[in-house]
């Protein structure tokens, strides 16, 4: 019998997460573990071994999206120009939003944003100071009136909910350039942002 490598291990992992998304974005919310797994294509005792509960596989993909957001936004050139940054921000999170938002909308913790970032939350920590990161560039020159960075990066946040993504995507039929010009405006008239 063949010894179950990192490589299919992870190839496994990826096919779960892959299949909690298909799942989610169908409305199956309440899925088990053996749904899942039939998802997947891959074996119950499988999908037990990486995930007790889909709870914890709805977590796991819950931070896989966060991660891949801040994989993208911190592939964004960071450039001479800090407006010209935080539009491409802006633009890369709209784009990132469509691909995970219609499944992530179903995984909401209970925990607000603030509270994760001071309980230490990785994920978390890493997506506010990179958001953070941004927005000094514009405070220090000149461009914005908020200098408390946690409070603008959760103003950013709660405007750019994968929800509000996918409302206006899904509902409104608002195209992806359009979602980001009205998000990113609203984002700038609330932090005082010169754009």
């Amino acid at each position: 019998m063949p010894v179950n490598t990192r490589s299919d291990a992870q190839r496994s992992r990826v096919l779960l997460l892959d299949a909690v998304r298909t799942l989610l974005q169908s409305g199956r919310v309440g899925f088990s573990m053996p749904e899942l797994a039939g998802e997947a294509g891959v074996g119950v005792a499988t999908a037990y071994r990486h995930f007790p509960t889909p709870q914890d596989a709805m977590q796991a993909f819950h931070r896989r999206a966060i991660e891949q957001l801040i994989a993208a936004l911190a592939a964004v050139d960071p450039g001479p120009d800090p407006v010209r940054r935080f539009h491409d921000c802006c633009r890369t999170w709209v784009e990132q939003a469509t691909q995970w938002g219609p499944a992530v909308r179903y995984i909401r913790s209970s925990k607000g944003f603030v509270e994760r970032l001071s309980a230490g939350d990785e994920s978390i920590t890493a997506l506010h100071d990179h958001l953070a990161g941004v927005l000094d560039s514009l405070a220090r020159d000149g461009k914005t009136a908020e200098y408390d960075l946690t409070y603008a990066v959760l103003l950013w946040i709660t405007i750019f909910d994968e929800r509000v993504v996918y409302d206006l995507t899904e509902h409104r039929h608002w195209s992806v350039a359009e979602v980001t010009d009205h998000l990113t405006r609203a984002v700038a008239g609330a932090l005082g942002i010169a754009v």
